[in-house]
This record gives structure tokens, sequence and C-alpha cells, in this order.
């Protein structure tokens, strides 16, 4: 059976030596013997468990659940349980999909709102107050605030008790913030946005949210292009479910 050194194993899989030992130092590989000199020695399993962790980590910047699913597909599979990896790597390529499905959703509404949003009649006169305002949109009184404090939306107020008040324009305007947070849009691509808009700007709108990452935490974001990232990193997630069977094929041989 042919053996790979760390310095081989990094060269074919593209990552630095020290990359390779933090994989099986995190158990994402299986456990790799040593030689009688103490050196490790790969096999072909262990290249392919590189590769599948290669491809995880391409998702691991969306945070939350779909990080988790990920890792778990890394573990599983480590420690040789397959089939409870394939049903991590799906439920992970589900959360993927859905991710990409409200991304594409966001950009939609947006370019409807856009383009309706000008052509109101005001023809309704009627306004809600901020409660019920939360209560329609089923969000919190706390985001509505942080909205109104970061600027992306004016709230008129009431010139008798100085409450505010949400008419139609508020209402679709906070329909689209509500959308593209949904999406996980960040309050300062929103915002800039909406300073395009409000400045009689119509086309490019999607564009302009592409041109700051997401609103998450720790996050390594290495492109501009967000759309086109989530799905780069749906047909990762298919790759994953691939490798994985891979890996399970060649511990059956």
């Amino acid at each position: 059976m042919k053996t790979y050194k760390t310095s081989q194993i990094a060269e074919k899989c593209r990552v630095h030596p020290n990359t390779v030992r933090q994989y099986e130092e995190l158990g994402f590989l299986p456990p790799v013997p040593r030689a009688d000199n103490g050196y490790r020695q790969y096999g072909e399993l262990h290249l392919e468990h590189v590769l599948l962790v290669k491809t995880a980590y391409r998702s691991t910047w969306l945070g939350g659940v779909i990080r988790q699913k990920a890792l778990a597909v890394l573990s599983l599979s480590a420690a040789g349980s397959y089939k409870e990896a394939m049903r991590a790597a799906q439920e992970h390529l589900a959360l993927v999909s859905a991710e990409r499905e409200k991304a594409e959703i966001a950009a939609w509404f947006l370019e409807e709102w856009a383009a309706v949003s000008d052509n109101l009649t005001g023809s309704d006169l009627r306004s809600w107050k901020t409660k019920d305002i939360a209560n329609r949109l089923d969000i919190t009184l706390d985001m509505l605030r942080s909205w109104e404090r970061n600027g992306l939306i004016s709230v008129p107020r009431n010139q008798d008790n100085g409450y505010r008040y949400y008419g139609e324009h508020e209402i679709r305007r906070l329909y689209v913030i509500r959308a593209l947070r949904k999406a996980r849009f960040s309050l300062m691509s929103i915002y800039s946005m909406f300073c395009h808009y409000d400045r009689g700007i119509r086309e490019g709108l999607t564009g302009i949210l592409n041109e700051l990452p997401p609103d998450e935490e720790n996050i390594f974001y290495n492109t501009n292009e967000w759309l086109t990232k989530i799905r780069s990193i749906e047909q990762s997630a298919h790759e994953l479910i691939s490798r994985l069977t891979v890996i399970k094929n060649l511990c059956s041989l």
C-alpha cells in the first residue's frame, strides 16, 4: 500500500504541511500510523480526507448550524461513521440550498420593490403604530429601533403626541429590510444600497449589496460577490457528498 509523507500529502492537496497536522489534531483525519522512525505514514484514505476537509471549510464562514454540520461531517467520517456522516452532509446541503434561496429571494424582493415603489398613489392613508408594525412583520421592537438608528429608514411622527406612525411607503421599505436581513446582508450593505436608492438610483441595487459581506462575526470573507459566493458554496456542498462517497467506497475495498 502506497504511503505519503506529510509534505507529500500537503503538496498533493495544495495546503501547508502544518495544515495537514492541524487537521489531524482537530480529529478530521483517521488515525495516522507511524513508521519505526516516528514519521507519519499517510495513505490514500488520509489524502481523500484532507480534500474532504478543504471542501467542507468552504462553507464554514456562513457560521451557525451550517458550519456545525460541515464540521460534523468531518468528525464522523474520520471516525468511520460514514452513514451518519452522509446524513450530516445531506443536511448540510439542504441548509446551504435554503440559504442560497433566501439570498435570491431577497434580491428579487429588492428589484420588485424598487420597480413599483415610485408608483404608489398615496391613496392608502392608513397608518400603523410601532407595536402593530412589529407584530405585522414578525420582528422585535429592538429591530425596528436598530434599523432606524442605523439610518435604514426614517419614520415620520405624529405632531401632536410625537409617536411614530408607519404608512405604506414605510411598510414596503421595512419589508425589504426584513427580507435582506433574513438573507443576512449587513446593515452597512443595506444602508449603502438605500443611499443610492434615495438619490434616485434604481438600477444595479443588488450589485451595491454585494459590495459588502453579510453581517457575521469571525468570518474570513474572500470575495465581494456574495450571491456568487453562496452559489459556489452550494456546489461545494454537492462535492462534499461526492467526496464522502469516494471515501466510503475506498474503505469497502
